[in-house]
């Protein structure tokens, strides 16, 4: 049986694609080659259930030599943040350039 390890990172997806492409004039190819995001689950001032989203770069990460880990990677390096944001149950993203 082989054992795959999980990435701690993926692709950017979903609304947050849609919204990245649209909002912020993002080109596909950029967020397909360059642009992967962490995430981890989270929820709003009103209690409403969000994913948090974190998206770097991962060239930028690699030129500093960040072995990126997970979302807390980003607390010790914010500068690697592209954009920070949520997602929301019904694939709606909120995201802002950092």
């Amino acid at each position: 049986m082989w054992l795959f390890k999980k990435k701690p990172f993926k692709e950017v997806y979903g609304g947050a694609w849609g919204h990245l492409v649209n909002k912020h004039q993002i080109d596909v190819d950029t967020l397909h080659r360059e642009m992967r995001c962490v995430e981890k689950q989270g929820s709003l001032d009103g209690g409403t259930p969000v994913t948090l989203l974190r998206v770097f770069r991962i060239g930028d990460a690699a030129k500093k030599g960040v072995d990126v880990s997970g979302w807390e990677t980003f607390d010790k390096h914010p500068d690697l943040i592209a954009f920070e944001g949520y997602l929301t149950q019904t694939n709606e993203a909120f995201l802002e350039p950092r």
